[in-house]
């Protein structure tokens, strides 16, 4: 039975999303401690992070707010364990079930902190749209594209690599960690130029992944022959 892996962020929901949820989540969060009008510190932190502060937006809510420092770690914890505000690209679920549909096995294999990943798993609702989810990083230290949680992938699925196929926007956690591992892939790229970025193919939306994934495992099969 054929399979294929898919990952999560900005694959199958943008991850901008869980951005902008996390940042409301340290704007009520400063609301509470410090009666800064959350809206203002919402902004403060769109603006930051569009504007060439990313990775220090809570810095600058600190600088512009005159907050200690020593809050740092709070808003870090809240962002981390906020109950994020999720929904799947369009083409996600319908994508997940025609394959389902067509026998194919499914799995998700993500990177990033597993508490934090797991949350947007349930809010998503993918447990019910994928036979197995992998958190990566519980199999190798920093996860993708080490071999370590394509191999527990496809352990899950009970294929061998000539038998899947991974799906990503990642040209080197997704397409190189599994080609390494002689996974077929195909590369995800909604408003990038087309191109493979070493991938076997590349399509613009992920209703195009079943037809896609099928020829990449009938074309194997017919060079195995």
């Amino acid at each position: 039975m054929p399979a294929v892996i898919f990952d999560l962020d900005d694959t199958l929901y943008p991850h901008v999303q869980h951005v902008h949820s996390g940042f409301a989540a340290v704007a009520t969060y400063v609301d509470r401690l410090f009666n800064v009008p959350a809206k203002d510190v919402y902004a403060t932190l769109r603006v930051a992070r569009d504007l060439g502060d990313r990775g220090r937006e809570f810095q600058k809510i600190c600088q512009v707010y005159r907050l200690d420092v020593a809050v740092m770690p709070d808003l870090v914890r809240e962002y981390r364990a906020h109950r994020p505000q999720l929904w799947l690209r369009h083409d996600a679920s319908a994508a997940l079930r025609a394959l389902r549909d067509a026998g194919w096995r499914t799995a998700l294999l993500t990177n990033g902190d597993p508490a934090v990943q797991s949350a947007k798993v349930r809010v998503l609702g993918l447990e019910s749209l994928v036979d197995h989810v992998v958190y990566a990083d519980d199999y190798a230290p920093g996860g993708k594209p080490l071999p370590e949680p394509f191999i527990e992938a496809l352990r899950r699925l009970q294929v061998g690599p000539d038998e899947a196929v991974m799906v990503g926007d990642d040209p080197v956690n997704d397409i190189e960690g599994a080609r390494a591992l002689g996974i077929r892939t195909i590369v995800l790229a909604r408003t990038a130029r087309p191109h493979h970025d070493g991938a076997d193919a590349v399509v613009r939306l992920l209703s195009e992944v079943p037809a896609v994934a099928a020829g990449l495992l009938l074309r194997r099969m017919a060079h195995a022959a």
